[in-house]
């Protein structure tokens, strides 16, 4: 097809070109004749480049040829042509062949790249480094990072949504920061001549015509001729051309950016294609717009592109915003036109660009108009914004917002708009205007709102963007040169002649005044006194004019309040109401006009312009107002001081002429603030409307802070103190207000200026109350927003700051006056005992907490930035513990940037190390709880209540009676706030509240709380300290003012309460009879209760008076007579003791300690008798036998006491109980054979081969004994239902019988054991029989054993399967085809084993039969249940009634559950042996090996069992059916073991459930032997016994001794068993012992053969346990494990053999020998250890070596990965052992325990404070490994490693079983290994130190299944592949569930790579864990929200390992706490 196409086009081609006249032989050649062509004829280009290029009519030829076709096959053949177009015009350009051209030119710039400019898709990594980038929206790709230096950055790691890599850009990134191959633009070398030479002119050609293509469509597109066949060939012919055209750009310019630049200059220089290639986005397709963009971002790489495309762009820039109002969606942006959203950032972050614009372009003039017509579109009809509106469009608005931030953030552009363009300013002022007062409430009387606003949290959005702005502008106004500061009064050079009247009249009253006579300050005086004076005030010209602005603006919209004009008419015109109302309707329709947009003005004019526009809003339209308020203000200013306090002026510390005069800006603009009076504003919060959106005010706040601290921050003020310290300071300090705030007076800016932040704390309080609950989540959500941790810095603390200017300006009681009745408390004062509402309390406590707060707070008003940092910091810590990033995250925006930050962080708090799954924490230093500061602003209820409970827990004292409040530095200007804590109104409130506090009647609700009363004494006590520091002082009363009448307050009687015959009280008198009050309540209660406390402090207050005032002091000696006599007597005695019943208070608390005590004793004896119930200190080692016997008897006889059902709970119930177990499959042994996977290698592809240590059957056929006949076809064995005998004392008898029966066995092999032993000790040779039996007679004695079996299982089908014999007999016999997998060649096909677990409570099997029924019928009726989201009652799981941890089984006690588990009855005549730890046996000295008796034993056990008197006296025992009891877990188990025909099974009298239990047991041990091997905080391997035995008895002992005593019960219940387990005792015995897997064929008898013929066919014969566990027992001894063999044996052995110790080690010596020789192996044929090293007197190696010479066999069968090449053979060797020696130790423990109740707690596990092995080098590794092994070699008396190598019964045995595996492994296929390996823990894929080397690795990586880039990857850390958590039905195979059931047998553990965390898979059930990877601080970052550096936190990570090694995963609480089924948690 492609070879058609290509002649098609050149054919097509040929033609066009041969019109132009290009002669044939030219064209025969194509691209070189064509180059050839024009090289000789240039003027011809243009012509050719267009008849190269397909014309309209050939894109609609085209497409009408292809209308048949499907639009795939149209689209691509349309570019099939379009890029052939693009082939020809490449040659044209490099005069030849295109790719050798730019392959030479990218070798002649290599070292000069200049930019990277990589464009980033969504999702992709990128990193910022905030020491090198230029701003924080600057970052660079990942090679770059890894190409640069940024060692000890600041870096972090984030996922793009696009952009490209600034490395090379100067304006972006510093060059210091560049990588290796980019150095900067500069760099870029410009185009070679001969190259600029040909590709100039064809580009130029290309791109006239894809200009006139694209402006053709676009013509098209505006007059929507979309439906026309002409206007869809247009756009389809420019959509085509353009794909072809930036595809061939960037082919070609990845080569060089030298042909970039080149290019990005062809660009701009032909006139209107880049305006057309920045508006193509509305013509184009999405791909198309995709591939343009990209290019566009690599060209802006070029500077002058990018200057000349940023003025293009911000042309196109409104047409967008006013496309999405015209839409009123903010889709349009993403959808159609995301160029603004793409390129916005590469332009407005340059500073350079970005001030350019704003200068010539008007950039911010322009954005501030799109934020204009945004605004104008959401408003409502009276102006404010509309919420649904809002919504809309909120993305638009904060698209606009972001720029206007982005240019903003320059320096030079701020300061651009506060200096230079001041328009941009006013406009500015003008849009918050607009948005002052915007989605005002009013809070329902009615009916419950139902509909809550959605959108209400976008205002608060919309005033954070604001804040930012707002910060930005601020500082840039105050970024001026400090020569500026000496022109501190420029506006009064401004005056201009028609002023001077009125500032005349200003000053004339103002002398005339005692309001400003105290400081007696004029203007003259100001001038007279120079500049020096005031030269420290180096505020800004330009700060000075943005106040000003502010403060008009602020009027304006002030004057249409609904209370402010009220009383401006009161004050304007008070006996003319209508012409009040006319005026004040003419001034909301002023503002309405504004908001509308009428009087905006113009954007983009000059400053006269607009100040002429805005003349007209401000001054001409209110002219008439502004002419009857100054009237009258001058026809009462002569009244004004007979209103006000005479000192009204004096006392505040300022000049009110000064702020009157001192702007040039007259009292004409600005009129509410210039009023002298204290006007009468009446509001009523809870009836009339009310925002918490007034940008304006907190603008105005951020300008005084920022100006306070410039005049009197730290580096300018000495350290003062004291309350009074300005009348020490220069008068200028106070002038302060008058020189910022000129034209305003005190009163009148306090007045106005206060109102709307007090009506916003007014409304919090009242929905804290609960007044706005009909609100609904509209009032809650705008209080909390409001109060949150982000908003307070943009909110309520600048909000609190201008409460406090306004407090140290205004007249205190009206000051006062005006927050009490904003309050709604003026009842309050009136001393009525009767409560006015229920809301009260509340808001008389928020009212007290916010004029403590004006008093206290010192943020912006005193602190210094790291003494407000170190507060913040306090405040969050006395809340509660908390990371850094909490910490950070909390603190306010400009101290979490403080470059102090973790020094004074490290010196305030405590930090933590991580710890397990705890984070790295701070907690607060003991010694900073005492700067606790309780009237933060912060404070909520909730949290102030956990602060101070936790202070109690800390400091032993209550915080509310310590933390007294103390005044502290606080800048000159605002000294006046002291006077708020002083005024009368104040102490009025305090005094009502001590007034309810001691007459309120006790049965009735008082009106003043002990929170209320707190807060009040606290107040009181503030004002006491007040007082004490302004009295250290000279001339404080002159300062303050009010200081004598506060002292004459407190003695002043009450006249309001003469009604309520409470006598005469004052203030004083209230004080003592509520500390009397206290003290009596408190000798009445044995408990020191919250309110006793009171009366100390009051004391102290008392006293404090006497020691101020003498008139206190003789009022005090008539009322409280022993409080102030010793201060009479003796003035210095006043430090003594605060409190005059000291003694009483330390009496009552030492009585009320005394009863606590008493009760925690009593409580702790309960404790202890309820534990003793159900737990026991026997140690059996520790004990005797006697002790141990007659201690059995106790806790056999304790446990059936204690013991009682879970779910029934009844203790006098005598049926049997069940402990709940849980069955589990498990690849832990697999895992620990491979070793962990690493995160930099891939894993193998093949993860379903053959795993370790398995075994593949065959045609049901072992892989080893193959040849002993056991798995033949012949052998046809039929399973049958078995009769379970109803004559109970029949059943008793059989066990007794077959008990002793063994007993006698047992004793006889002991017999003929020794004799032998003593007939034999001579023939050390002789070690493969030892009976003397000759070798037919024991394959006849085997065979009478099997027949006998044969004949059992026929005995039982011919009675139980009568129904189903023909059925039965018509089965064809056939071959299986499956291969199933067993490990170590007998367990479950699909695992390694099964692990046992418990949590160690009890049932009855009925009561959990009924509840299961129940759980299962809600189940199916899809009810809820407990476990709902957790357990699969399908799967028979269920929770634990009590610990609610998983089970899905059950094991029934049997009797003597709490006896040893491995003493039996053993009879008389036998003698035993001491007990290993005993004296005597350490005293003995270990003289040999034990081989040989131990391989008598196991012959003669073989002997034995298949004598003629035991075989009679067993083929008479009845065979018993499995017990009821032990169905649920036969049921399980048999499911687990052989899948989908475990149904079969049941019911087969061939299933022997001994066999699984035990095979069950010993992988449990196993599995916990390995668990002990891994420490539970550390990485490092824990060797030592110790941990080995807590590991045992932490989590299994218990339930492994009942799992043993239930299989030794079972085994004696059955002969059919009991033949099974001899048989396979002959089997060993025949593989062990002589060498041979026994043939049984080839000695069958005639009647066997009689005998199998009869049986019924089976064709899945190998699956059955017996023939499995028969076959395992004659593979060789060297192919298996030698602890599972050591297990089998003991399981094959007659039953007291158990309890034999003697028997038992040496049965540990024999596979302690075959563990030798299998590390013999390994050492010498896989590692290369040189026999002529090791010497000839290791016998035993040499044997080795030599007879690995002439086999293969063994080099591939043994594998080891762990084996030490500098480490001594013979320690090699007794390293590999050590695994079998750990778990016979632990298979010892099991034997000799005897607990005495379950454990019940899982958990305990992870607090177990056993030894474990710190992190060490692997020399101290190995010391400690070799020490572990010596104590076990101690233990099982096992010689040294020379004896044992040296033993000639060693060498004969090893060369034995060598030949047998030898022998079997030539005649079998080998397709499994052994693993052979030292004691190395299981781990956990190993993972980098650093989380992006992973991050980078597996981000991108695709699905193996759909070649997609996966979503969320996550890297299975069992074998490191990368699989998928979502549900994607391509996905499945690659799914976590499905992975997990195949990788890990139902357990997956996952790493997240986007998250960061782990998941846990186990099967359906899945939950998150924390993260393994910490940042320096200890922290997790989910999703890299904060992007820092993760490190590998091994603690965390071996905790986890530990958990999946020890099965915790469905044992652990915190767990099955998150576990749910499916994905849910991933939401």
């Amino acid at each position: 097809m492609t070879s058609i196409n290509e002649k098609k086009f050149c054919w097509f081609y040929n033609q066009k070109l041969a019109a132009l006249g290009i002669p044939v032989e030219y064209l025969d050649r194509r691209y070189e004749g064509l180059v050839d062509f024009v090289i000789g004829n240039g003027l011809l280009l243009p012509d050719i480049v267009s008849s190269i290029l397909p014309t309209d009519e050939e894109v609609a030829e085209s497409m009408e040829d292809a209308r048949s076709r499907s639009n795939k096959w149209k689209s691509l053949t349309m570019k099939n042509r379009f890029r052939e177009s693009m082939v020809w015009l490449r040659w044209l350009m490099f005069q030849g062949e295109p790719i050798n051209a730019l392959k030479n030119l990218a070798k002649s710039s290599i070292g000069q790249r200049g930019v990277c400019g990589a464009v980033w898709r969504s999702g992709d990594i990128a990193y910022r480094c905030r020491t090198c980038e230029r701003d924080q929206t600057c970052a660079i790709c990942v090679p770059c990072f890894q190409n640069g230096n940024h060692r000890d950055h600041d870096y972090s790691i984030y996922y793009t949504g696009g952009g490209c890599c600034d490395c090379g850009d100067e304006t972006a990134w510093k060059p210091e920061g560049f990588c290796l191959k980019h150095k900067g633009s500069e760099q870029i070398q410009p185009l070679p001549e001969k190259f600029a030479n040909f590709v100039g002119p064809v580009l130029d050609a290309l791109f006239i015509c894809w200009k006139s293509k694209l402006f053709l469509a676009e013509g098209i597109f505006q007059e929507n001729m979309r439906a026309s066949d002409c206007g869809a060939e247009q756009r389809k012919a420019a959509n085509e051309l353009t794909y072809a055209v930036v595809e061939m750009l960037l082919e070609i310019c990845k080569y060089s950016e030298s042909l970039l630049c080149f290019v990005s200059r062809r660009v701009i220089s032909l006139d209107g294609l880049l305006d057309i290639l920045v508006r193509a986005e509305r013509l184009l397709g999405d791909a198309v717009v995709k591939k343009l963009h990209e290019l566009l971002l690599k060209l802006l790489a070029e500077p002058i592109f990018k200057n000349e495309f940023s003025k293009v762009f911000i042309g196109y820039y409104p047409i967008v915003i006013n496309e999405a109002i015209k839409e009123g969606s903010d889709g349009i942006l993403s959808d159609k036109y995301p160029l603004i959203s793409t390129f916005s950032v590469q332009i407005f972050t340059v500073p350079t660009l970005a001030l350019c614009l704003v200068k010539e372009m008007n950039l911010l003039g322009m954005l501030l108009k799109c934020l204009r017509d945004i605004f104008l579109f959401c408003a409502r009809e009276d102006g404010f914004l509309k919420a649904a509106k809002s919504g809309g469009l909120y993305d638009s608005t904060n698209r606009v917002f972001g720029d206007i931030r982005f240019v903003m953030s320059h320096d030079v552009v701020s300061k651009c708009a506060t200096h230079e363009q001041q328009d941009i300013s006013r406009t500015w002022l003008k849009l918050l205007a607009f948005v002052q007062g915007m989605n005002p409430i009013k809070r329902e009387t009615g009916l419950h709102i139902e509909e809550e606003n959605e959108s209400m949290q976008l205002f608060f959005l919309l005033g954070c963007s604001i804040a930012i702005i707002h910060s930005l502008l601020v500082d840039g106004a105050f970024s001026v040169a400090t020569s500026e500061g000496a022109n501190i009064l420029s506006y009064l050079q401004d005056v201009d002649d028609g002023d001077s009247m009125r500032h005349a009249k200003v000053g004339r009253l103002s002398q005339e005044s005692a309001v400003c006579s105290v400081t007696g300050r004029t203007v003259s005086k100001v001038t007279e006194a120079g500049f020096d004076s005031v030269s420290h005030l180096f505020i800004p010209s330009s700060v000075i004019w943005l106040i000003q602005e502010c403060l008009r603006t602020m009027e304006t919209w002030l004057e249409v309040d609904e209370g402010i004009s009220a009383a401006l008419q009161s004050i304007s015109s008070p006996n003319s109401s209508g012409t009040s109302d006319s005026n004040s309707l003419a001034i909301k329709k002023t503002l309405y006009k504004i908001r509308k947009g009428k009087y905006f003005g113009k954007l983009t004019g000059s400053t006269e312009n607009d100040s002429s526009e805005s003349s007209s809003v401000y001054s001409g339209h209110l002219e008439s107002r502004d002419t009857e308020i100054s009237k009258n203000i001058d026809s009462d200013s002569k009244s004004c001081s007979a209103e006000i306090d005479p000192v009204a002026c004096g006392y505040m510390g300022l000049d009110a002429s000064a702020m009157e005069t001192d702007s040039g800006i007259g009292l004409a603009t600005v009129r509410l603030m210039s009023l002298c009076q204290w006007p009468d504003i009446s509001y009523d919060v809870s009836l009339q409307e009310i925002s918490v959106h007034i940008p304006l005010h907190r603008l105005l706040s951020l300008l005084l802070l920022k100006a306070l601290r410039m005049c009197h921050g730290e580096s300018v003020m000495p350290n003062v103190t004291n309350a009074c310290s300005a009348s020490s300071l220069s008068a200028t300090y106070a002038d302060f207000f008058g020189h910022v705030l000129g034209g305003c007076h005190p009163f009148g800016f306090s007045a106005f200026v206060m109102e709307h932040p007090l009506r916003i704390r007014v409304f919090c309080a009242q929905v804290i109350a609960g007044m706005w609950w009909k609100n609904g989540d509209v009032a809650l959500v705008s209080c909390e927003w409001y109060r949150s941790v982000r908003w307070p810095e943009q909110g309520l603390e600048l909000d609190l700051f201008l409460l406090q200017c306004c407090a140290a300006l205004a007249p205190p009681d009206f000051y006062v006056k005006r927050i009490v009745e904003r309050f709604g408390l003026l009842d309050y004062l009136s001393l009525s005992l009767e409560r006015s509402n229920e809301y009260e309390a509340v808001l008389v406590q928020e009212m007290l907490t916010l004029i403590m707060q004006i008093l206290k707070e010192r943020r912006f008003s005193g602190c210094s930035i790291a003494d407000s940092l170190k507060r913040e910091l306090i405040y969050n810590l006395a809340i509660g513990d908390a990371t850094h990033s909490q910490l950070v995250k909390s603190l306010p925006r400009d101290l979490s940037k403080f470059d102090q930050l973790q020094e004074i962080l490290d010196r305030v708090a405590v930090y933590s190390n991580p710890s397990g799954f705890n984070q790295g924490m701070y907690s607060l230093h003991g010694a900073y709880w005492k700067e606790l500061d309780l009237y933060h602003p912060h404070w909520n209820s909730r949290d102030l209540q956990v602060a101070e409970e936790r202070y109690l827990r800390f400091c032993g004292v209550a915080a509310m009676t310590t933390q007294l409040p103390r005044w502290t530095k606080i800048y000159p200007p605002l000294e006046g706030v002291a006077r708020i804590a002083t005024c009368r109104v104040t102490l009025q409130i305090i005094r009502a509240v001590l007034f309810y506090s001691v007459f309120s009647d006790k049965f009735t609700e008082s009106r003043a709380p002990d929170g209320i009363l707190t807060t009040a004494l606290h107040l009181l006590s503030l004002a006491l300290d007040i007082y004490l520091q302004q009295n250290g002082a000279s001339g404080v009363e002159r300062c303050i003012g009010d200081s004598d009448s506060m002292l004459a307050f407190v003695g002043e009687e009450i006249t309001e309460s003469l009604n309520y015959a409470t006598g005469k009280q004052s203030l004083l008198s209230l004080l003592v009879a509520l500390m009397r009050m206290r003290q009596q309540e408190n000798e009445n209660s044995y408990l020191e209760s919250s309110n006793c406390s009171f009366s100390p402090l009051i004391e102290s207050l008392l006293k404090k008076f006497a020691e101020v005032d003498s008139d206190c002091m003789t009022k005090l000696q008539q009322l409280a007579p022993e409080v102030v006599n010793h201060i009479s007597n003796s003035t210095h005695n006043t430090d003594r003791s605060t409190s005059g019943s000291a003694p009483d208070t330390e009496m009552r608390k030492a009585k009320a300690r005394e009863r606590q005590a008493a009760i925690l004793a009593k409580m702790k004896a309960e404790q202890s008798k309820f534990f003793s119930s159900i737990t026991s200190t026997a140690d059996d080692d520790s004990k005797s036998e006697a002790e141990m016997s007659n201690s059995d008897t106790e806790h056999e006889a304790e446990g059936a006491v204690q013991q009682s059902c879970s779910l029934c709970h009844d203790p006098t119930s005598k049926n049997p109980l069940c402990f709940l177990i849980l069955l589990q499959k498990s690849r832990l042994l697999s895992f620990v054979d491979k070793g962990p996977s690493s995160w930099d290698r891939w894993p193998d592809k093949e993860q379903s081969s053959i795993p370790a240590n398995r075994v593949i059957y065959r045609s049901g056929a072992n892989a080893f004994s193959s040849s002993s006949g056991l798995a033949s076809q012949s052998m046809q064995l039929t399973e049958g239902p078995v009769v379970e005998s109803t004559n109970s004392d029949m059943r008793h008898s059989t066990v007794c019988n077959l008990e002793t029966l063994e007993e006698d066995m047992y004793i006889c092999i002991r017999r003929e054991m020794c004799d032998t032993l003593l007939s034999s000790s001579l023939k050390k040779d002789e070690v493969s029989s030892t009976s003397g039996s000759s070798p037919e007679s024991s394959r006849d004695a085997e065979s009478d054993i099997f027949r006998k079996y044969i004949a059992a299982l026929s005995s039982e089908t011919s009675v139980n399967s009568l129904g189903t014999e023909n059925t039965d007999c018509d089965r064809e016999p056939t071959e299986s085809t499956s291969q199933p997998f067993v490990y170590d060649g007998f367990g479950p096909i699909d695992c390694d084993g099964i692990y046992l677990s418990s949590c160690g409570h009890a049932v009855h099997q009925h009561c959990l039969d009924r509840y299961l029924s129940s759980l299962k019928e809600r189940y199916v009726r899809r009810g809820f249940f407990e476990g709902a989201r957790i357990v699969d009652p399908d799967q028979g799981e269920f929770l634990c009634p009590v610990c609610r941890r998983l089970a899905n089984s059950i094991l029934p006690a049997v009797d003597g559950t709490f006896q040893k588990a491995g003493r039996l009855p053993v009879t008389s005549t036998v003698d035993q042996v001491p007990a290993l730890g005993s004296p005597s046996a350490q005293n003995e000295e270990i003289c040999s090996l034990r081989l040989q008796q131990g391989l008598s034993l196991i012959q003669t056990a073989a002997q034995v069992v298949a004598r003629l008197d035991f075989f009679e006296a067993l083929s008479l025992q009845r065979k018993e059916r499995t017990s009821r009891n032990l169905e649920p877990i036969s049921r399980v188990l048999s499911k687990m073991y052989f899948s989908e025909k475990q149904d079969r099974f049941l019911g087969s009298p061939r299933l022997s459930h001994p066999i699984i239990l035990w095979d069950t047991l010993k992988y449990s041990l196993v599995s916990t032997e390995i668990a002990a091997r891994s420490g539970k905080t550390s990485m490092a391997p824990d060797y030592t016994l110790t941990s080995l035995y807590m590991e045992f008895k932490s989590s299994t002992e218990f339930i492994f001794s009942l799992l043993l005593r239930s299989v030794q019960k079972l085994s004696s219940t059955n002969s059919l068993h009991s033949l099974q387990r001899f048989r396979g005792l002959q089997l060993f015995a025949e593989s062990i012992c002589s060498g041979v897997s026994f043939n049984y064929y080839n000695t069958r008898h005639e009647q066997e053969d009689n005998l199998l013929c009869s049986l019924k066919h089976d064709d899945k014969e190998a699956l059955y346990p017996d023939i499995q566990f028969w076959n395992r027992a004659s593979d060789p001894v060297l192919a298996r494990d030698p602890f599972s063999s050591l297990m089998w044996v003991i399981f094959c052995l007659p039953r007291p053999f158990i309890s034999c110790e003697e028997s038992l080690l040496s049965l540990v010596h024999i596979f302690y020998v075959v563990s030798v020789v299998q590390a013999l192996i390994i050492c010498c044929r896989r590692h290369g250890y040189s026999i002529n090293e090791l010497g000839s007197h290791h016998c035993l190696i040499t044997d080795i070596c030599g007879i690995l010479g002439g086999s293969d066999c063994a080099r591939w069968y043994f594998v080891s990965n762990y084996v030490d090449h500098s480490c001594d053979i013979k320690d090699m060797i007794r390293r590999l052992s050590f695994p079998y020696l750990r778990r016979c130790a632990l298979l010892w423990k099991l034997l000799k325990s005897s607990v005495s109740a379950p454990f019940c707690d899982r958990d305990n596990v992870w607090k177990s404070s056993h030894v474990t092995t710190d992190m060490m080098d692997t020399t101290e590794s190995t010391l400690v490994e070799l020490n572990e092994i010596q104590e076990l070699e101690k233990m099982f008396k096992i010689p040294t490693i020379d004896v044992v190598l040296e033993d000639e019964i060693s060498r004969s045995f090893a060369l034995k079983s060598f030949h047998h595996f030898h022998k079997i492994y030539e005649a079998c296929s080998f397709q499994n290994v052994l693993y052979c390996k030292p004691a190395v823990p299981f781990k956990l894929m190993s993972l980098p130190h650093v989380y992006q080397e992973l991050l980078q690795r597996y981000i991108k990586q695709c699905c193996p299944d759909c070649k997609t880039v996966l979503v969320q990857p996550a890297l299975c850390l069992l074998c490191g592949r990368l699989c998928s958590p979502s549900w994607k039905p391509c996905c499945r195979e690659s799914g976590c569930i499905a992975h997990a059931m195949t990788c890990g047998a139902g357990i997956g553990v996952f790493l997240l790579i986007r998250r960061t965390t782990i998941l846990l898979q186990r099967c359906a059930r899945q939950a998150p864990w924390p993260s393994p990877y910490l940042d320096a601080f200890g922290e997790e970052d989910i999703e890299m929200r904060r992007g820092k550096p993760l490190y590998l936190n091994e603690e965390r990570y071996a905790a986890l390992t530990y958990m999946v090694a020890s099965y915790g995963l469905d044992q652990n609480s915190k767990v099955l706490g998150q576990t749910t089924v499916g994905t849910f948690f991933m939401d």
